[in-house]
């Protein structure tokens, strides 16, 4: 297993991430060639590379998937602070010079950017983190949140976004997790200890 994820994060630095100005996304691919757009989903691909860039087989991998996991957590910053509403869309096309356009409007209130925010947060205490996270958790608490709940977005493009009224149960359990981590001391299920699978649970670490 960790032969297959050394393999997996290798291809990933040395094919798919790009840069467009000063930004680092991670590209899709189709038939060979990359594709300048990069989904909310993708934002987690942040935490997975500034986690496994620990153990990397070299200097020169572990160099690519630390920078290459900053690099990500950043994008999706911008994901969120260059839209109307300050919410991220679901995914983004990317442009020359650093020019990013929402692909997709709407917003599903997924974690992955926070998730990255987090896990970037416990391994540097860099502050900015902590202020991206509080900056993605005013947003969804000022367009978002409604009597019973809390609501996806239609388009995150408009100042004053119409609600889906959908709350996913994700939200819950991921988003709301990771941004309660990113405020809380490290020992709370630290990441020394514990690894978070795909839906946020933790495992304990062997």
């Amino acid at each position: 297993f960790r032969r297959w994820y050394d393999e997996a994060a290798a291809s990933i630095t040395n094919k798919l991430i790009k840069k467009s100005g000063t930004l680092t996304y991670i590209a899709e691919m189709e038939h060979g060639s990359t594709v300048a757009k990069m989904d909310h989903l993708a934002c987690f691909a942040g935490a997975m590379l500034a986690i496994g860039s620990a153990k990397a087989p070299t200097v020169e991998q572990k160099e690519k998937q630390w920078a290459a996991g900053e690099g990500i957590a950043e994008i999706c910053h911008e994901m969120y602070a260059r839209m109307e509403s300050g919410v991220a869309p679901e995914f983004i096309t990317i442009g020359g010079n650093g020019e990013i356009h929402a692909g997709a409007s709407h917003n599903l209130l997924r974690p992955e950017a926070v998730e990255t925010f987090m896990v970037m947060w416990r391994r540097t205490h860099d502050p900015k983190y902590q202020e991206w996270g509080w900056q993605v958790f005013e947003a969804l608490e000022k367009h978002c949140r409604s009597d019973y709940g809390y609501s996806g977005l239609r388009d995150v493009r408009s100042a004053n976004p119409p609600k889906d009224n959908s709350q996913p149960s994700y939200f819950l359990a991921e988003t709301l997790k990771y941004l309660y981590l990113l405020f809380s001391p490290d020992d709370v299920i630290s990441l020394d200890k514990y690894v978070f699978n795909t839906e946020a649970h933790p495992l304990s670490v062997l």
